[in-house]
């Protein structure tokens, strides 16, 4: 029974950190807000609906910058994690010792990536008006809901990958 929790407990982990790979080559490395580096469209398209001064824009990319630069070795730590767990129990040994250490590290690095995530959104959002901030959760929620339609009509519809959390 132990032994099953830790595998699943690795196998999130190593899916957490996954996802956080992904989300750090498909959002940051294109300067996040879907764009080409920082003022691409989408920075340009979101920061025009949420009708963001040129105060505000400075102050959101030098945000971002920041940011970046905290992840950064962050990542680097997940994907040095990942190389060294991926080759595991190939050779048919289960190390247990290796895989808890290596999952409990990608468990503390996913943990700072969350807290580095939590921290921009704060600050992003400290520099917005009340309003900026109302029309912001709105265009998060619409994102979610197109999220959600991509994601079940990838799986055909299938009412158990709504992409919600259950």
């Amino acid at each position: 029974m132990k032994k099953a929790t830790i595998a699943i407990l690795a196998t999130l982990v190593l899916g957490l950190g996954a996802v956080f790979i992904f989300a750090q080559k498909g959002g940051m490395n294109r300067g996040g807000f879907g764009g080409r580096g920082f003022g691409g469209p989408g920075f340009e398209r979101i920061a025009e609906k949420l009708k963001l001064s040129d105060e505000q824009k400075t102050e959101v990319r030098a945000i971002l910058d920041d940011s970046r630069t905290r992840i950064k070795p962050l990542m680097e730590t997940l994907r040095t994690n990942h190389d060294q767990i991926k080759d595991l129990g190939t050779d048919g040994v289960f190390d247990e010792a290796r895989v808890q250490q290596i999952a409990a590290a990608q468990a503390e690095t996913t943990k700072q990536l969350i807290i580095e995530k939590e921290r921009t959104k704060a600050q992003l959002f400290a520099i917005l008006t009340p309003e900026q901030r109302a029309e912001a959760v709105q265009m998060k929620e619409q994102m979610k809901e197109r999220f959600k339609d991509k994601f079940k009509n990838r799986f055909g519809g299938k009412e158990e990958f709504d992409g919600t959390e259950k």
